[in-house]
Formats: C-alpha cells, structure tokens, sequence
C-alpha cells in the first residue's frame, strides 16, 4: 500500500510544478490545499507502518540495520525509516530437484542418482542469517551425503536398499540444516542409471540367476517324484507280501483240514492238464522228456488222482495225523 500512495504523491507534486512554470491552468485548486498535504502525509505514514502478513509467511524485521523481531500472520506495525522487511519466508513445505550426480558403487561401479528432497524452515531468523542461500546449501549437502552413501554399498545393494539411502541423506542433511532454521523432512531417489554395458552385464547376472533356481526347483521336483514313486512302490510290495502271506496261511490251514491233500492233488492234476493243453496249442510239434512222454501215463495218473479223490470224499471219523506231528 505504501508505494502507491508515493507514487501519487510523486504524480501529484508532478503536475502542481508542471502547473505552475508552464502555466496550464489545470483544475488542481485541492492539490495547493494544505489539508491534503497533510492528509497525504499521514495515510503514507500509516502505509509504511502497517505491514499484513499472509498465513504460513513470516518476515524478518531489522531496526538500524540489526535484527530485531519475527512477524507472523495477520496484521503488524512497523516503524518507518527505522525499520524494514529484511527477509520474508515461506513456512509450506519446499520441493528441491537434485540435479543428477555420478557416484561410485563399493565395487568399482559408476551410477547417475537423481533425487528430489523436501524441507520447510523453522526458524526464520536462522535462515535469514545462517546461510547466504539455504537451497543451494541443501542441495550440495544432498549431493555429498548422496555420493558417501553410495560409496559404502555394492551395485546390487543400491536397488534394494533404496530406502536405507534415503534415510542417510536424510539425517546427514538435517544435522546441518538445523544451524540454518530449516528441517530437511525426507529425500526420494527418483532413478538409479548405469552404463549400458553394466546393465546389459546385470541382465546377463539376473538371467543366470533365474536359470540356475529354475534347474534346482526343477531338480528338486523329480527329487521328490522318485520320492513319492519308491514310496509308493515300498507301500505296493509292503500289501502284496501281506496278501501273499494271508494267502499262503489260509491255503495251510485248508490242506491240515480234512480232505486237504486230496483237494491240492486234484489242483495240481488240473494245473498239469492245462499247461499241457496250452503246449499243444503254441506249437506243430511237442517234445515230451522222461516218463512223461507217454500221453497215457500221465492221463492215467490224473485219472488216479480224480478217483482217490472221489473215494475220499466220504467224511472220516478221525482226522489224518500230519507228517510233523509224532504218532501216539
């Protein structure tokens, strides 16, 4: 408010001087009013002396040259000629864009990081007098804490621990912009690059990598195949051999029964008649070694065997004494 009110004070005396040297007879009769001189003076002094200020903006007064006091929000005074508006600071959290710096990885390895940090100040009087120029500070701050961090760690660590590396750059920075009323509040990278030939060199790393899980889960699964076959085979001859040996006690207590022989001799002629059967089948000719290469023999003794069988078919008083068993 107070430079306009100089400036029509300036326009004013302006045209009264113009007025009067070149005498153009301008209807100015309220500028020669002393009243209005008066009245000028005082709203100009007023002007300079009422100072508004914005909310989250504070201003730095100096008096004679020296700090003095912080204005906050709303309206304020301020004496004029004495007293000025050094510096005014917004109090909204700022946004710096690091530019983008070259660093070298634990493994010999060069990298191009690019970050952005935020920060707000504090303390108004820290900032006016505690650094020339607190974004410029920050940012070479930023840059070297950036390039330490990056220094202690392995290429791969630097993708994976992207939030370690924040927090480094965070407290490194803040320790220093404390002194100068501000608050650094977090720093995010934005991207990581590398040399074309050291990522064409991760790419061929990750590849290999993926191949060689890739064959071990692979491994692993027929691993547990033959697992689950030899198991399952171990479980199959496990019930088999159960079934063979109930089979075996249940045909050794039918023969100790009576009129068991007779029954497993009459199996046996049969068994024998088949397989003989089947031999006259396969073939033109059959070949038949020792006594039993007389049809008739062995038809013969087949034809015993049915006839004992049916000649003990009656049911017997006393049961048959077992070879292992000692007569009495």
């Amino acid at each position: 408010m107070g430079l306009p009110l100089l400036l029509a004070g300036a326009v004013a005396l302006a045209l009264l001087v113009f007025d009067r040297n070149l005498g153009l007879g301008l209807p100015l009769g309220l500028l020669h009013s002393p009243l209005f001189w008066l009245a000028y003076v005082v709203a100009l002094t007023l002007a300079t002396m009422v100072r508004f200020v914005r909310q989250q903006t504070v201003l730095v007064i100096e008096r004679l040259g020296r700090y003095n006091r912080t204005l906050g929000a709303g309206i304020n005074f301020v004496w004029p000629i004495v007293e000025r508006a050094a510096y005014t600071f917004d109090l909204r959290e700022q946004v710096i864009d690091v530019p983008e710096q070259d660093a070298i990885t634990k493994d010999n390895a060069t990298v191009t990081i690019d970050g952005v940090l935020y920060y707000k100040i504090v303390n108004a009087k820290d900032a006016a007098y505690g650094a020339q120029d607190i974004s410029r500070a920050i940012i070479n701050l930023a840059q070297t804490s950036m390039r330490s961090a990056i220094g202690s760690m392995e290429l791969d660590k630097t993708f994976e621990n992207r939030s370690e590396i924040n927090e480094r750059v965070v407290r490194a920075v803040s320790d220093a912009a404390q002194l100068w009323g501000a608050h650094v509040t977090r720093y995010e990278i934005k991207d990581i690059k590398m040399p074309e030939s050291l990522r064409q060199s991760m790419e061929r790393q990750m590849k290999a990598e993926r191949d060689k899980r890739a064959a071990v889960l692979e491994s692993e699964g027929v691993k547990q195949s033959e697992i689950n076959r030899a198991e399952g085979e171990k479980q199959a001859a496990i019930l088999r051999a159960e079934g063979q040996a109930r089979a075996i006690e249940l045909v050794r207590k039918q023969i100790t029964e009576q009129g068991g022989d007779q029954a497993v001799q009459l199996e046996v002629a049969k068994s024998a008649i088949e397989q003989y059967g089947r031999l006259a089948k396969t073939g033109t000719s059959l070949v038949l070694m020792g006594e039993g290469a007389d049809p008739a023999g062995w038809i013969a003794r087949a034809m015993a065997v049915l006839k004992s069988v049916n000649a003990g078919a009656a049911p017997q008083t006393q049961s048959r004494a077992q070879p292992w068993q000692k007569s009495e």
